[in-house]
């Protein structure tokens, strides 16, 4: 499942020098790019959530359902007029992709009346949250609406608060704010049983539905649009990589690492709940009088 498009080597490289560098076997990039995502993988995942980062960057198709956050990307084959289309055909003209809205049975030239535009190739779109995402460190009230997990959930009860610690008697035995809607033992409790969300035959020119731009964290693509990059370029002659692939790989692992001691702030989803901290803290719960 490619994180990247081809379109996105555009920032870095001309496409021509791209294809002679892979000798024009776009596998070779692929396998490149599933390299510098585990690489960025291994610097990130203690403490962010990259599920929701590296994900598919998919092809829309009217027929494919898609979930929030889902990432979709348009490009077609460019319109020939001495072809058929069915309904929900897609092609390219004149840099724009359309999708078909009237079958063309009998070959004909391009006829805009017959076809609904999407937008110019490459244009990227993603799924909507219908609602907040759940947070557990948040405050919730009964009937508060969360998503997770491609569901929308209601809460059933408030969140814990701190004016209840005092029961614990010491910090370490303080629960989480709140239970996570699908929790096996109390998720039902708290927040129901959800109910399914997802974007089906939906074109991405809805805006109810879908949001026009691209949801990736633009520092980490550009990490792995360089580690990708210099990977391929290693790949011919590892000794003689040219020193700008080499100066921009060095600049994304001190980014990468970065990231990973905190002197930078990825803006990725953190895991939840939090975990790795290097500060420890306990004791009993303090009594707050006041008269």
């Amino acid at each position: 499942m490619p994180y990247l498009i081809f379109a996105d080597y555009k920032k870095q490289m001309q496409t021509d020098n791209l294809l002679q560098v892979i000798g024009n076997d776009l596998s070779v990039l692929h396998t490149a790019e599933l390299q510098a995502i585990e690489e960025a993988f291994g610097y990130l995942a203690q403490k962010y959530d990259t599920s929701k980062e590296f994900t598919n960057t998919q092809p829309y198709s009217r027929s494919v359902t898609y979930y929030a956050g889902d990432r979709i990307y348009l490009d077609a084959a460019a319109y020939n007029p001495a072809s058929t289309y069915a309904i929900n055909d897609q092609c390219l003209n004149n840099g724009l992709i359309y999708i078909c809205q009237t079958a063309i049975n009998t070959p004909e030239p391009f006829n805009p009346g017959k076809w609904i535009k999407l937008g110019n190739q490459y244009d990227i779109f993603f799924a909507q949250y219908p609602n907040p995402v759940f947070d557990y460190q948040a405050t919730y009230m009964k009937g508060d609406q969360v998503f997770w997990e491609n569901k929308v959930y209601t809460c059933q009860r408030s969140s814990f608060t701190w004016g209840d610690d005092i029961q614990f008697r010491v910090y370490e035995n303080i629960p989480l704010p709140n239970i996570f809607p699908n929790d096996p033992v109390n998720g039902k409790a708290y927040w129901g049983t959800g109910t399914p969300y997802s974007v089906a035959n939906t074109l991405p020119t809805v805006t109810t539905a879908w949001t026009a731009g691209d949801n990736r964290t633009q520092s980490v693509l550009m990490v792995v649009i360089d580690i990708t990059l210099f990977h391929v370029h290693s790949r011919i002659s590892p000794r003689n990589i040219p020193d700008l692939r080499k100066d921009r790989y060095a600049n994304a692992i001190q980014m990468l690492q970065a990231f990973a001691r905190g002197e930078m702030t990825a803006k990725l989803p953190l895991i939840q709940p939090k975990r790795g901290a290097r500060i420890r803290y306990g004791g009993a719960i303090k009594n707050i009088n006041s008269y």
